[in-house]
């Protein structure tokens, strides 16, 4: 089968200042009822949209819609307290196995046990000393009759505290999982002699090979502009737009192999569409490298979800 000729691919994200009162936030849950996968929560909102310009009259349509997982980006009181609960009661456990590994306690033991609890920094810990923001955003395709799930990206906070344990700098990790792909592509910011700018590297496999990709961000630019480049080649641009929430912008891709890949041109979205978190990201990150190098790596709250990226697959069921 002959390949198709490669185009130039280009679109824009528009990503919301205030996501809860925008209308199609509205329009987002409807469309919920059409669902065809399960990458739809409760806990999601619409927080911008994605416009395709076609080739051949420069027209612009919309064609997608951006959601964000709310209950891992803006935390519940109600779920952290039971998140520290149940850390509470797990360490209870762990301290009474100190005392005596089975069996009941003596009331010396539960004397000795209770004076222990008073004093132990877990059992003292309250839900605002728990980090468990994490940036969770999904691509869906809406311009078709029924809503469809293209991409997700996510932050991967384990991976982001090792790297900023050491280099000593705050650096971001995005696992990505795309439709009809077997692999998960990892996006990981680099450590670089100097911190600015921020340059973020990733391998994407297609047509039977390993693309090794690159994103440079501008050291000036008026939005939050970037470099794409394959192979160490140019590939296209990331156009960030000066506005209020700061993360608007254009995804251009130059006419190449990876430009007919829609899962790429997804995957690149999604990428422009988390920059406007990135700062908030870096502000948990550094929270939780510090409650790590503190001794208190239980403040970090690690998702099932997030765990999960992490198994082995080769492991023995």
């Amino acid at each position: 089968m002959a390949k198709s000729t490669p185009q130039e691919n280009r679109r824009y994200v528009d990503m919301w200042a205030l996501p809860g009162a925008h209308p199609s936030n509205v329009e987002f849950m409807q469309k919920l009822t059409t669902a065809e996968s399960n990458q739809f929560t409760t806990h999601m909102d619409a927080v911008g949209t994605v416009s395709e310009q076609d080739n051949d009259t420069d027209q612009w349509k919309r064609t997608h819609l951006v959601g964000l997982r709310t209950d891992v980006w803006h935390a519940d009181k109600h779920e952290l307290d039971q998140a520290v609960s149940a850390i509470k009661t797990q360490r209870r456990k762990q301290l009474k196995q100190q005392i005596k590994k089975t069996g009941r306690l003596t009331s010396k033991q539960q004397q000795l046990l209770e004076s222990t609890v008073d004093t132990d920094g877990i059992m003292s810990m309250k839900s605002g000393d728990v980090e468990n923001r994490r940036m969770v955003l999904k691509l869906f395709k809406t311009s078709t009759e029924r809503v469809r799930w293209c991409g997700t990206i996510e932050q991967i906070t384990t991976t982001e505290i090792n790297n900023s344990i050491g280099s000593k700098r705050s650096l971001l990790t995005f696992a990505v999982i795309l439709p009809r792909m077997s692999m998960v592509t990892q996006i990981q910011q680099n450590h670089r002699t100097f911190r600015i700018p921020s340059i973020y590297t990733f391998g994407f496999y297609h047509n039977q090979r390993m693309w090794h990709l690159s994103l440079k961000r501008h050291w000036v630019s008026i939005g939050a502009d970037f470099d794409l480049a394959v192979d160490g080649k140019p590939l296209g641009e990331i156009d960030g737009r000066l506005c209020s929430f700061g993360s608007d912008s254009y995804v251009d891709i130059e006419a190449h192999e990876l430009s007919n890949c829609t899962q790429f041109v997804d995957m690149m979205t999604l990428f422009a569409a988390s920059v406007g978190y990135h700062k908030a990201m870096r502000r948990s990150l550094r929270r939780r490298v510090k409650s790590t190098l503190g001794g208190n790596s239980h403040h970090h709250l690690i998702e099932d979800e997030e765990l999960r990226l992490r198994h082995n697959g080769r492991a023995a069921a």
